[in-house]
């Protein structure tokens, strides 16, 4: 098994996103549905395909990986 060290940079954009606001936790639920969109797009996704959401938009915009 190969050991990687590096950083990858995705670029999420999203549309018509409903989050409720003055809870203080605005932030956290937009992280959090960014990051599962990141997620159920991978090859290794282990939740449900269905998540994925068509309001989202996800890129990789930079992947330096070196070995």
């Amino acid at each position: 098994m190969a050991k990687f060290s590096g950083e990858v940079t995705f670029r999420v954009k999203f549309k018509g996103l409903g989050v409720p606001v003055g809870f203080g936790m605005t932030n956290a639920i937009i992280f959090h549905e960014c990051a599962t969109q990141i997620y159920v797009r991978s090859g290794w996704c282990k939740i449900n395909r269905k998540l994925k959401d068509k309001r989202f938009e996800v890129e990789v915009v930079n992947k330096r990986v070196t070995w």
